[in-house]
This record gives C-alpha cells, sequence and structure tokens, in this order.
C-alpha cells in the first residue's frame, strides 16, 4: 500500500508559540515527522509515502528517499485512492502494527479506521467504546482521498481496527510535552544514544548534572545545585545555578536564570527565563520569548513568542502583547527596557557613587550598550573605565586595579539585565543601592555641560594584565591535567592559560559570567562550588591566615578554619574587613581565582585532592525557590527579624537561611551534613512560610 501524511494543515495552538511546522516540532532531538517515517519504512508494506505540505520545509529536510522509502511531496492529495491506500491526517506519534491492520483491512475492504484504548474518552472523537480515532485509516482503491477521516469514517461506517500500540496526538503543549515524555521513556530511536538510565546524550555517555532520564544536545552550560529530571534540552542551552526543572522541554539556545523553578512547561527556542521566575504545568514561553525576573506564568498560560513578561508579574492569562518596564535596580539586578533615558538616569546614580568599571562581551550590541553607559556616566560628571570584549573575571580585577567603586557588566548574548557589583565583584552596599535606585525613580534633570562632564578612560590594558597573572599563576604545577568547561568564548580563551599538566586529569567547569567554580575528577566525582571554598580557607589555615566568605556560607567553614585558631569574616552589604579581605583572596568573587587557588594548594601540599576533602567538614546544600507574593519582604521581617533575610533555622543537623530573590520571591538555602537531610530541612522551612503566609503570624517550626 501507499501511504499519505497530510502535514500542511494550519495549527491554530502551535502558531503563537512557535514558526516551525508541526510535522519539524523537536521530539527529543527528531522531528516529529521521522517518526512517522521510521513507521511506515519499518513496517514492509509501505511503498511509497506522498506528503502534503504547504511550502518546500519538508522536502529540503527529508529529501526524496528515507530509509530506503521513497518520498513524493505536493500541495495536495489525489482526490481518490489509486490501491489501498494509509492516510494520515496530521502528524502524530504512533507506533502501530501496520502489517496487521493491513491484513485486516483486506479481509473486508471499504475503510478500516485505527483506533487506540484511551482513559480520556472525552478528549478525542470516537468510533466505538472508549475507542478514540486516531486521524489514521486505511482507504481502499477508488475511496475518496481527503482529510476530513473521521467524518468519511462516520459515513462510510468504517471497520475499526483496535490498536494496542502507542499513540500521541499533537494538538496542544500538554500533549506535546506528553509525546517528548513517551518517547524518552520508550524504545522509540531518537537524536541521541540511549543509555540503560534511559537517558539520551550525543555522546553515549551519562551526564551527571542531570537526573535520568534525560534527553540532551550538544552545547548544555549549567551551574551548581540545580535539579533537572526528565528534561528534554536542545542545542546550546544554558542554565544558571539552583534551578529545577522537571519534565520540561527546552529548545535550541534557551536560557535559564539562577533559582527558575519548571514543571512540566514549554520553553521555546531562543527564550529567555531571568532569575527566580516560575513556570507551572501546562505553560509555555514561545520562541524568542522573555519571562522577567521572579514572574510566575500559571498553568496553562502561554506567551506567544518574542512577547516580554515584566518582571514580578504574575500572568494568570495568554500574554500576546508586550509592555515596556522601565529600568530599575532590583536585589542587585538591573533589569528592564534599556531606553536612552533610562541609561542616563542609571549614569547619574552611578556617578553619585563613584568611578565604574564598564566592560562588556565582545558582540556589536553589548558594544553599543557600554558606549552609551559610559556617555550617561561621563554627562553626569562621573569618571568611567571603559573594557570592550573582556569576561566578567577581567572586568572585577581592573576595577579593583583601576580604584573604581563599582563596576558594570554588559552581554546582551546571553542576559536581559545588566550585572552590577562593588568593587572587585562584591555585592552592593546598602548606600550604593540607595544612590542608584532613587536615580533610577527621580526625574533626569541632567544637561551637557563641559566643564562638568567626567572622563571615560580605557582599561583594556588592566584586562591583559590580569590574563598575564592568570596564565603564570597557572603554571604551578599541581600533579594533575587540568580541563576547563566554559559557556563562553571568551571565557573557554582565558582559562586557556590553565590547561594542561600531566597526572590524573581534572575538569574546571566554569559557571555562565565566570564567577563560580565545580570540578570534576574520576577519584574525586564532582567537587561542588562549597567544597572549593573550603579547601581555600584550609590553604588560608595552613598559613596562619583568616579567610573572607560570604555571609550566607554555612558554619562549616568555621568548623574548619578553629582547627587552625583563625576565623571566616564574613562580607555582605556592610562595609568592613571582610569585604577588603575578600578583595584581596578574591576565590570567593573568581572562578577563575578558584580554580588557580586549588591548584596552588594542591602543589603546596603534595597531597591528592581526594585525601584533602576527606579532611573537610561534611558539607551538602540544597537550594529552593518560595514564592511569596507582594509580602515578601513583609514576611522576611516577621519570620527573621530583617527584609533582607537571614537564618530561618539553626539547628544541630543542620541550618537554613533565607534572603530575598526579586520583590515576590524568596530563596532557601539549607546546609547540612548529609543531603537527605539538607533537603528535609528546605521542606520543613517550605511547609512553615506557607503557614506564616496564610496566618500572616509566624507559626512553629
Amino acid at each position: 500500500m501507499n501511504a499519505v501524511i497530510f502535514c500542511d494543515g494550519s495549527c491554530g495552538w502551535l502558531a503563537p508559540l512557535s514558526r516551525l511546522p508541526k510535522a519539524l516540532l523537536p521530539v527529543c532531538g527528531r522531528p516529529l515527522l521521522a517518526y512517522l517515517l521510521d513507521l511506515l519504512a519499518e513496517s514492509g508494506c509501505v511503498e511509497q509515502a506522498l506528503i502534503v505540505e504547504e511550502g518546500r520545509e519538508l522536502s529540503r529536510g527529508f529529501g526524496t528517499v528515507y530509509r530506503d522509502l521513497p518520498l513524493a511531496y505536493a500541495h495536495t492529495a489525489p482526490d481518490r485512492a489509486g490501491t489501498d491506500t494509509l492516510v494520515i491526517t496530521e502528524p502524530v506519534l504512533a507506533d502501530f502494527d501496520l502489517g496487521a491492520a493491513l491484513s485486516a483491512h483486506q479481509s473486508r475492504g471499504g475503510m478500516t479506521a485505527l483506533c487506540v484504548s484511551v482513559t480520556e474518552p472525552e478528549m478525542y472523537p470516537l468510533l466505538g467504546d472508549n475507542q478514540a480515532f486516531t486521524g489514521c485509516g486505511i482507504l481502499s482503491a477508488g475511496m475518496p482521498l481527503r482529510r476530513e477521516l473521521y467524518a468519511l469514517a462516520l459515513g462510510e461506517q468504517a471497520w475499526i481496527y483496535p490498536d494496542a500500540g502507542m499513540w500521541h496526538r499533537v494538538g496542544s503543549v500538554r500533549e506535546y510535552l506528553r509525546a517528548q515524555r513517551a518517547v524518552l521513556r520508550s524504545g522509540l530511536v531518537a537524536g541521541g544514544i540511549r543509555l540503560e538510565s534511559g537517558s539520551i546524550t550525543p555522546e553515549g555517555r551519562e551526564d551527571t548534572r542531570l537526573l535520568p532520564p534525560c534527553c540532551t544536545e550538544e552545547g548544555l552550560q549549567t551551574g551548581t545545585d540545580n535539579r533537572i529530571r526528565g528534561c528534554v534540552l536542545g542545542r546550546n542551552v544554558t542554565i544558571g545555578s539552583g534551578a529545577e526543572l522537571e519534565d520540561c522541554v527546552i529548545g535550541d539556545g534557551a536560557y535559564i536564570g539562577d533559582n527558575v523553578v519548571c514543571r512540566e512547561a514549554w520553553i521555546g527556542a531562543g527564550a529567555m527565563l531571568m532569575r527566580g521566575s516560575c513556570m507551572e504545568p501546562g505553560s509555555a514561553l514561545g520562541e524568542n520569548a522573555r519571562l522577567g525576573e521572579a514572574s510566575v506564568l500559571r498553568q496553562g498560560v502561554r506567551v506567544y513568542r518574542d512577547r516580554r513578561v515584566p518582571p514580578r508579574t504574575d500572568a494568570a492569562d495568554d500574554v500576546r502583547s508586550s509592555l515596556p518596564v522601565p529600568l530599575e535596580l532590583d536585589s542587585g539586578s538591573l533589569c528592564g527596557e534599556m531606553t536612552p533615558l533610562g541609561l542616563l538616569r542609571l549614569g547619574a546614580g552611578l556617578a553619585a557613587c563613584g568611578d565604574t568599571a564598564v566592560g562588556c562581551a565582545g558582540d556589536p550590541d553589548s558594544r553599543a550598550l557600554v558606549h552609551m553607559l559610559c556617555a550617561g556616566i561621563a554627562l553626569a560628571g562621573g569618571g568611567c573605565l571603559r573594557l570592550e570584549d573582556c569576561t566578567l573575571p577581567q572586568l572585577q580585577a581592573a576595577s579593583v586595579m583601576g580604584d573604581c567603586a563599582l563596576l558594570l557588566y554588559a552581554d546582551a548574548g546571553s542576559r536581559d539585565c545588566l550585572e552590577l557589583y562593588s568593587r572587585g565583584g562584591l555585592p552592593l552596599t546598602r548606600r550604593q543601592e540607595q544612590q542608584i535606585g532613587s536615580a533610577l525613580l527621580a526625574p533626569y534633570a541632567g544637561s551637557f555641560r563641559k566643564d562638568r562632564c567626567g572622563m571615560v578612560a580605557e582599561g583594556s590594558g588592566l584586562a591583559a594584565l590580569y590574563a598575564r597573572q592568570l596564565a603564570l599563576r597557572g603554571r604551578v604545577p599541581c600533579g594533575r591535567s587540568i580541563e576547563v568547561s566554559a559557556g563562553s568564548e571568551g571565557l573557554r580563551r582565558l582559562a586557556g592559560s590553565l590547561t594542561g599538566g600531566s597526572g590524573a586529569s581534572l575538569v574546571f567547569q566554569l559557571s555562565q559570567g565566570g564567577r563560580r567554580l565545580t570540578v570534576y575528577g574520576e577519584d574525586t566525582g564532582f567537587i561542588h562550588y562549597e567544597q572549593l571554598l573550603l579547601l581555600c580557607c584550609m590553604g588560608c589555615g595552613m598559613r596562619g591566615e583568616d579567610a573572607a566568605l560570604p555571609d550566607w556560607f554555612p558554619a562549616a567553614g568555621d568548623r574548619l578554619m578553629k582547627r587552625y585558631e583563625r576565623r571566616i569574616l564574613r562580607y555582605g552589604t556592610q562595609e568592613g574587613e571582610a569585604r577588603d579581605l575578600a578583595i584581596k583572596q578574591r576565590f570567593s568573587l573568581d572562578g577563575l581565582e578558584l580554580g588557580v587557588t586549588l591548584m596552588e594548594l594542591l602543589a603546596d601540599t603534595g597531597e591528592p585532592l581526594a585525601r584533602l576533602l576527606k579532611q573537610l567538614p561534611p558539607l551538602f546544600t540544597t537550594r529552593r525557590l518560595f514564592c511569596a507574593g507582594d509580602g515578601a519582604r513583609r514576611l522576611l521581617q516577621q519570620v527573621c527579624g530583617n527584609p533582607r533575610g537571614g537564618v530561618l533555622q539553626e539547628a544541630p543537623e543542620g541550618t537554613v537561611r533565607v534572603r530575598p530573590e526579586g520583590r515576590e520571591s524568596l530563596l532557601l538555602y539549607a546546609a547540612s551534613a548529609d543531603m537527605e537531610t539538607a533537603c528535609e530541612l528546605c521542606t520543613q522551612a517550605e511547609r512553615y512560610l506557607k503557614t506564616a503566609v496564610q496566618q500572616q503570624k509566624p507559626a512553629q517550626l
């Protein structure tokens, strides 16, 4: 028999989200149509397939022969079937026994409708008791050949062939996600190599950053403390730290920020989810769309392609258009529309704090943004140190060498907001936050006056000096062969001076931006960021020095330094000795410095890395995002006595800290001597906060 597949129908649910035709929708790394063609080719009873399409995308993608199955293309189908013909009215995911179906059809003639038994009969057109019509049927020669196959089946009183195979219609976001999960958990040939764990990877090696089963393609970059399970990820996906993704489909080139939570959601190609955002089951973010910081897409909500959801938005309805969002400072990040007036206001706020080091990645959009920022700072009378085509670690070092109070980094290629830090990469002080925030809200009254303009200086030499210093320190013989994995070309180029050496392999995995680092060795497994900081503190203690760590770091650091009768100095938003020491040591602010410090520790001690790790206090951490709504800061004041957060629970088994993450979300950070206890502490803290929100008063933890 022959086959006709109709791929020319309009797709109302898909058009607002993707420019792809349904037949080319990726399912575990392959187009949906490829699974149908596999079915036809493997059946042995289909001689030729005719694909009805509107344009020429399918013919260009699949050619004229697929696995020895001849393919033909047309804009319309013939009026009548010339021989027994399998008709498929739309692209679906199916695994039918076509040989048995054809045998049953030939014994009866007329029309044979392929049906499957379903548990939700109200969702599908039925031709028998709980037998859903799949949109696939076999027609005898001479019968009218059209896509209205269900009406034909009713009029012709078609024979029902109940197939026991797999079938998934792809007619909504939820059905698309269900089809992805079906392929992921089946034996169908996907876009990579299927492992025993159920995961599918391009190289046939388990990706230990993910919880199986997952399907990944090339170019995946992830931060630390993520929980990613049952997800299908496209090419060149970037994921920050602290993300929780479960049963999600993520398109090519998508960006997932820190502490994002998504369950059973579809994230289109090129889409961006900013820090602290959340997608509920059944929601979808269209191609190149953007979900603002700490925003929530409620269940089933769709954001149309190329649209923007403002920060801190609770979207309960489909987002069909975008509104401009003013540039604002929130939790140390700048987000919103980069309008000329907003950048002038930002320049005035930066100038009020002192000189600023401004840097950017190498793309043209980032360079243009840096030029506007420097102009805004200079017009307000401030000093500016400009570095183009640099990395964030280079800019952090340049801000110290150039004695700048602030640094601002722009990367238009991968981020939706400007990164703003105090000198050396430290968090902004409260005074700096107030000055910049006030300037962004105030009307801009500046004007050009030559006698009041500030100065813009070129700082590329400082970036080169940092690279030179890093290369010199990276020559230390640490007894390991160093490999580096980084998310950007600039970081890979900068970290190239650290690679090489002899001995067992040690892989440095830099976070997006380069501020954090994780390490992998065959003898050690993954060494997380917090453990690396403890190793650096151990080196400080051996030299009789104190160490500086961020204020959220667990008490394991204090216990370690007691062995050497030294202290951990904790830095936050207050000026003091701890911030000065952090700039001097740098390993807690810069992932590359952290890697070099680890290499120096290995060279100085001569100890195997696995043995050094055994000397650390046991430490396991987990993070979760809690959506608290408009009363997030009030809730922090209520449970911690401070709207900026603090220790929520401190007990012998572990500690839970909480801090704001955007205006409507809170970040829970639990630390304990084992992972199970850390997760349990986080769960208890979530229940506690939910009770506090409901009762508007603290509950007993």
